[in-house]
């Protein structure tokens, strides 16, 4: 075993494992098959707790910019969110460089 270690090209990179490839995968896959409920249930949320603060505080009716302000921080939230997620798990598929003792 030493000897295909010592054979080995210092540049060539590791495989890595198929299983684990397979289930961040299939993590993934679930993410954008949730998402859609997700962003509603964020924004049912939101409508929802924007009405009662309406209902309570003083003066009547809905102002469209804050629900639309609303909209647009949930969805980039959720944008943000998978946009760090596949950093982090590309970063963790990246085999690290390993020194080669001469």
């Amino acid at each position: 075993m030493a000897e295909a270690e010592r054979d080995r090209d210092p540049n060539e990179r590791d495989r890595g494992s198929n299983g684990i490839g397979l289930a961040i995968a299939s993590v993934i896959v679930a993410f954008f098959a949730t998402l859609p409920a997700i962003l509603i249930a964020m924004l049912y949320l939101f409508i929802t707790i924007y009405a009662i603060v309406r209902a309570i505080g003083p003066g009547a009716g809905e102002n469209p910019v804050v629900i639309v302000v609303g909209f647009v921080l949930i969805t980039s939230a959720l944008a943000l969110l998978l946009g760090i997620t596949v950093h982090f798990v590309g970063r963790s598929l990246t085999p690290k460089k390993q020194r080669t003792k001469t």
